[in-house]
C-alpha cells in the first residue's frame, strides 16, 4: 500500500526557513498562520491507520514509561513525584492521591513551549513568552493531546550496537555524542536500509543506553553523581547535533524524535552554536521525547528482530502545559 503523503509537495531542507523574516531554518506558516502541531501534521488519518494495520497484529505490547521517581539518585534538577495519599476513612472505606511533579522529570514529550531560538526569544510560530503569560492557548501541550501522538516507529538499539558489534565502551553519564553515521549503521546491523525504511510520519526512536546504566550504576557512581548534580546540570549522552542530521530529520518528514537519554541531543553541547532543541521545538514543531525506558523494548526487538512498530502515545490535556508524560505503548505484527 503506497504511503498517502508521498504524492503531497514538501519543500526540501534546501528550502528553509520558510518564514524568510524568521530565524534559521523555521518552517512557520507551511501549515497555516495559526498552527499548533508542527510535524504532527504528518500524522494524517491514512498515515496512522496504515501504521496500524502494518503493525498491529499480535497484541503484544510494552510500556515505554519510566517510573515518575525514577530519577532519585542521582537526583535531577526538577522536582520529583511528590504524592500525597488521601485516606477519606472515616467517612468511607475509599482512598485519593494528590500528585505535584515537574512535568520533564521523568518520560516526557518536551512541547513546543519549552525552547525558544535562544538569540531571539521566539517559540515556534514567532510566539513569545509574553503570549505564554497573556493565554494558555499558543503552544501549549493540549493541542498535541487532542489527538495524541500515534504512528509507525523505527527503533534504532543504537547501544546494543555500539557495544555488542562494536565492543566499545560507553559512559552514558558524560557528553558522549553520537553522530548520524553511527545511526545510519546501527540500522544497517538490525537488517534496515537506511535509504528505505523511513517514511513521512515515522517516529524515531533511540537507544542510547542512558536509563540502562543509570539503573545498573553502582552506589560510589551514584554518590558522585548526586552530590555533582547539586551544583551543575547533568551531563548526557545524545545525539550531536548537525547540519546533515537535521536535512535527515527533515527530508524524511520524521514527526517527531525520542530517546532513552536524559536530553535527546548530547549535553553539554559546544559543537555547535546553536541547539537541536531550536531547529526541532522552536523551529518546526517537532516533539522531542526524553528518558522513555526502552530497555524491556530493546530485548523484544533483538528476539522478534522487529525494529518498526505501532506507537500510541496520550500527553495529558493540560491547558498551556509545556511537556507532558507520554504515556507510550508500542504494539507489534506477527514475526515471520
Amino acid at each position: 500500500m503506497a504511503n498517502p503523503v508521498l504524492s503531497k509537495k514538501f519543500p526540501k531542507f534546501s528550502e528553509l526557513p520558510i518564514d524568510k523574516n524568521g530565524p534559521h531554518g523555521n518552517s512557520w506558516g507551511l501549515w497555516g498562520p495559526e498552527d499548533q502541531l508542527g510535524t504532527l501534521n504528518h500524522l494524517i488519518d491514512e498515515v496512522v491507520s496504515l501504521a496500524a494495520a502494518e503493525n498491529i497484529k499480535t497484541g503484544h505490547r510494552i510500556s515505554l514509561n519510566w517510573s515518575m521517581t525514577g530519577a532519585s539518585k542521582p537526583r535531577f534538577p526538577r522536582k520529583l513525584l511528590e504524592q500525597n495519599l488521601v485516606n477519606k476513612a472515616p467517612l468511607k472505606h475509599a482512598h485519593d492521591d494528590e500528585w505535584s511533579f515537574n512535568s520533564q522529570c521523568s518520560s516526557q514529550w518536551d512541547g513546543f513551549r519549552h525552547y525558544a531560538y535562544q538569540k531571539e526569544a521566539l517559540y515556534y510560530m514567532g510566539r513569545t513568552a509574553e503570549d505564554f503569560a497573556a493565554s494558555p492557548v499558543p503552544n501549549g501541550i493540549q493541542h498535541v493531546s487532542q489527538k495524541g501522538i500515534a504512528g509507525r516507529v523505527v527503533f534504532v538499539d543504537w547501544y546494543a550496537w555500539a557495544t555488542e558489534q562494536k565492543g566499545l565502551e560507553i559512559d552514558a553519564m558524560t557528553a558522549h555524542a553520537v553522530p548520524l553515521s553511527e545511526l545510519l549503521e546501527a540500522l544497517r546491523f538490525q537488517g534496515l536500509d537506511p535509504d528505505s525504511v523511513f517514511r513521512p510520519g515515522d517516529i524515531l526512536l533511540v537507544r542510547f543506553g542512558y536509563l540502562a546504566q543509570y539503573e545498573g550504576m553502582g552506589e560510589a557512581r551514584r554518590e558522585e553523581l548526586d552530590r555533582r548534580y547539586q551544583t551543575s546540570k547533568p551531563d548526557n549522552i545524545g545525539v550531536r547535533p548537525s547540519r546533515e542530521l537535521l536535512e535527515f530529520f527533515w527530508d524524511n518528514q520524521l514527526a517527531a524524535v525520542a530517546g532513552d537519554s536524559r536530553s535527546f541531543e548530547v549535553w553539554p553541547c559546544t559543537e555547535m552554536d546553536w541547539h537541536l532543541h531550536e531547529w526541532l521545538l522552536a523551529g518546526w514543531g517537532m516533539p522531542i521525547g526524553e528518558l522513555f525506558y526502552l530497555e524491556e523494548l530493546a530485548r523484544h526487538c533483538a528476539e522478534t528482530k522487529r525494529y518498526t512498530f505501532f506507537l500510541s502515545s496520550s500527553p495529558m490535556n493540560v491547558p498551556g502545559g509545556v511537556a507532558s508524560p507520554p504515556m507510550p505503548w508500542p504494539s507489534f505484527e506477527d514475526s515471520v
